[in-house]
């Protein structure tokens, strides 16, 4: 039996601002009724490739990641069932063997660089929200992020970013601006939590 669902996809530029505003939009929202889906936990699993092999890897594309499994996910969890999903170690990219189980919930937020990218997803989802942030803001954002969090370097990281981060982006993560229903920026954005807010309250009657 369909559980009364609605999914909203926050997608942008990697560093745009796109988990700080899902973390934001959570926080408004009744803690039982929400649940996080990240991209990020779909790469495809590289274990199988030597290490350097896997470093080669254009982690930016959409065939990086398993979006047929995503769908699949998003459709069980809109289905009233729950899911196994995958955990992705970014510093050996590869899966690691056990799985998170993610119970259905009546707002499910789907939050990725990518989660557009791809048609069949499209009809999936009721909100899409495009974070637009100047790219060298973005830039900046991703350097901090992956020296802290990847154990990567400022040169290692900027060589990426010139090499895969900017001509994916803008392959295909601005074209999904065009089909966006709210664009918002990714800095100062505090004022555009209530009126999403209210398209909730419409649509499910939660408050």
């Amino acid at each position: 039996m369909n559980l009364k669902t609605i999914i909203i996809c926050i997608t942008g530029a990697s560093g745009s601002g796109k988990t700080t505003f899902a973390k934001k939009l959570i926080s408004a929202l009744p803690k039982n009724k929400i649940t996080l889906i990240s991209q990020d936990s779909y790469y495809k699993d590289l274990n199988h490739l030597t290490i350097q092999e896997r470093s080669s890897q254009n982690f930016d594309h959409p065939n990086a990641l398993d979006l047929d499994l995503l769908k699949k996910h998003l459709i069980t969890l809109k289905n009233g069932k729950e899911i196994n999903q995958p955990i992705y170690d970014f510093n050996t990219h590869s899966r690691i063997n056990s799985t998170k189980i993610i119970h259905p919930k009546e707002i499910i937020i789907v939050e990725g660089t990518l989660a557009v990218s791809k048609k069949m997803l499209h009809q999936l989802y009721d909100i899409i929200i495009y974070i637009d942030q100047d790219q060298n803001t973005c830039l900046e954002r991703r350097i901090k992020r992956d020296i802290a969090e990847r154990g990567r370097t400022r040169k290692c990281v900027i060589e990426q970013y010139n090499s895969t981060v900017k001509p994916m982006f803008e392959k295909f993560i601005y074209p999904c601006r065009k089909i966006a229903h709210e664009i918002i920026p990714g800095n100062n954005n505090n004022e555009y939590i209530s009126p999403i807010l209210e398209k909730l309250k419409i649509r499910l009657k939660l408050m």
